[in-house]
């Protein structure tokens, strides 16, 4: 069985050889993880922790987004960041909304909207090719079309509530005009590849530790044109819809099935309504889960014995019948220790149902 058969029988409500993998992390973590191993690129990493999935994206052709000093960046939509030191550590931080203050929707028309310009669709060939054995996925960052956290980065976080309530013609503009760069950019992704990825991931934050941060309102007008505009191509080429939320997104679950979500990542269990067992229960049969294992406290904070333990906890819960695939709840951060994380995969890769 390859990684690919693996995954989609899981997908399928069958139990394969052992649970799929999916491995996210910050940039920071991958290259102190491959430093740790002796390893010169992505693919011995996840070739070592024997990772199920692979992402692929076109090539960036456009102007330089980081700048020489390697201390500020911008990404497609202008969002500016910072490189910050923490001690040892080193993140980027965004720090500059390029709409921040702006109400008036005819400043939209000046703005530099980003284009399929900027992409280099052809080189999608060798990936798909290098991958074909893989469950192969639109690739985290600009590769996953989003409509809420695009807006919120072009706004700002902190008045995002505000102009959704006060400037909704605005508010309504803006989101327009993400659905149509993400609607065009995803129809060509997918007239390149055609039937070859099996997973189109859109991702979108809709909870925070206590529970959601949207309502049905906001969910009927913006989220769900845009998740039926972000999948329609997809789902022709026979693509599989991914849906990334973090949060206590419970109470969305009906709704992100009703929309064709196959699976939801990346269950922040200590979020309200996100234990385990009780959405293996309810919704076991309906979705499949990805993701789960601690990472903020487990695997960030643990020992590898801890780690090991949560691992046999949660596939005791989440692995009998399929439908699950393990993966960190979260990007895994620098500060992690690397020895957890191989711990959390060599525990996996070895866990088997009491059944079987």
């Amino acid at each position: 069985m390859n990684h690919k058969e693996r995954v989609l029988k899981a997908l399928n409500k069958e139990v394969p050889d052992r649970v799929p993998f999916f491995y996210w992390d910050t940039p920071e973590f991958g290259e102190k993880m491959m430093s740790y191993l002796g390893f010169t690129n992505r693919d011995q990493l996840l070739e070592y922790l024997d990772v199920d999935f692979r992402w692929v994206e076109p090539d960036y052709i456009g102007p330089q987004l980081v700048d020489q000093d390697n201390k500020k960046k911008k990404d497609i939509w202008g969002v500016g960041y910072s490189r910050i030191s923490t001690g040892e550590y080193e993140y980027w931080q965004a720090d500059y909304f390029p709409l921040e203050g702006v109400t008036d929707p005819a400043a939209l028309d000046d703005f530099n909207w980003p284009t399929n310009q900027l992409f280099d669709f052809t080189s999608l060939e060798e990936q798909l090719q290098r991958y074909n054995e893989y469950a192969i996925m639109t690739a985290p960052g600009y590769s996953s079309p989003g409509l809420f956290r695009i807006v919120q980065r072009l706004i700002g976080r902190e008045t995002f509530m505000d102009v959704m309530m006060s400037h909704p013609k605005f508010f309504k503009s803006v989101c327009d005009k993400v659905i149509e760069f993400y609607s065009s950019f995803v129809d060509e992704f997918f007239e390149v590849a055609q039937k070859r990825i099996d997973f189109i991931r859109v991702a979108d934050d809709f909870g925070s530790q206590s529970g959601l941060t949207i309502g049905n309102d906001h969910w009927d007008n913006y989220i769900r044109p845009s998740i039926d505009a972000f999948t329609r191509k997809p789902k022709e080429m026979g693509a599989h819809f991914y849906m990334h939320s973090c949060g206590g997104v419970r109470k969305l679950l009906p709704k992100f099935i009703s929309a064709g979500a196959e699976v939801l990542d990346p269950i922040q269990t200590r979020a309200t309504g996100m234990s385990p067992e009780g959405l293996k229960k309810d919704f076991g049969q309906l979705i499949t889960f990805c993701g789960a294992m601690d990472e903020e406290l487990l695997l960030r904070q643990g020992t590898a014995d801890q780690v090991r333990q949560g691992v046999k906890e949660l596939l005791d819960v989440m692995g009998p019948g399929g439908r699950f695939i393990l993966g960190p709840s979260h990007k895994i951060k620098v500060e992690t220790p690397v020895e957890n994380v191989i711990a959390m995969y060599e525990t996996a890769r070895e866990w088997r149902h009491s059944t079987e």
